[in-house]
């Protein structure tokens, strides 16, 4: 399933190109209009300067430049509209793996899901948007399977836990020894969404934007 809007932006901006246009189109015949009048009546002795009609059809031609540019640009992201959509329809019924190391609290907890790499004793640390260390704990996890790490939203401070994203870092062992590995998941992409500013897929109950993905597999 692809869901995508991004044609209407591009229309519109098209539109208001063309609207641009006829007005200037309009404002330049008026123009003309005036200015052949005002010289077929001149005073012969005292003619009209020059500088002042020229200035003005040097300021039509800018526009009419910055016109024809804004077309220019309207044709590249209408192209780039359209290959962003035919790439997201590669990611349909694909495997893919993606960061997981983020995550709005809920209520009462905040839930993480990842696949640690292998089998063993890992520090879990979680920080706040300003980077805060806001809880740590330690846990023996399998590796190469689904696993779940919920934080009671309890900081460690003691401060309001808040609508911030929380970001959650996963170390293999512990102490000072402890290395840091990637918090990812897994799933199957069953839908693309090209409708915002980023494609997005869903995997399982989640959106994922594509730049969070780090490996797609058949």
């Amino acid at each position: 399933m692809v869901d995508s809007t991004s044609g209407a932006s591009s229309s519109n901006n098209t539109s208001t190109t063309a609207n641009s246009r006829q007005k200037l189109s309009t404002n330049f015949d008026t123009f003309l209009m005036m200015l052949t009048t005002q010289l077929r009546n001149q005073d012969p002795t005292q003619p009209m300067d020059a500088n002042q009609f020229t200035q003005q059809l040097v300021q039509y031609s800018q526009i009419e430049q910055q016109l024809a540019t804004n077309d220019k640009l309207d044709k590249l992201i209408a192209n780039s509209q359209t290959n962003q959509t035919t790439t997201a329809l590669g990611y349909l019924g694909t495997k893919v793996s993606f960061d997981a190391s983020q995550a709005t609290p809920g209520t009462a907890s905040t839930a993480w899901t990842f696949t640690a790499p292998t089998t063993g004793d890992y520090t879990i640390r979680v920080r706040d948007a300003a980077g805060k260390l806001v809880k740590e704990t330690s846990a023996n996890i399998t590796g190469g399977t689904a696993s779940s790490y919920t934080w009671d939203n309890v900081r460690s401070d003691g401060s309001p836990v808040g609508t911030g994203t929380y970001t959650l870092e996963l170390w293999q062992g512990t102490g000072s020894n402890a290395k840091q590995v990637g918090v990812v998941n897994n799933g199957q992409v069953s839908s693309v969404d090209t409708s915002g500013s980023e494609i997005t897929v869903t995997v399982g109950t989640q959106k994922i934007p594509v730049s969070k993905i780090k490996s797609i597999s058949l």
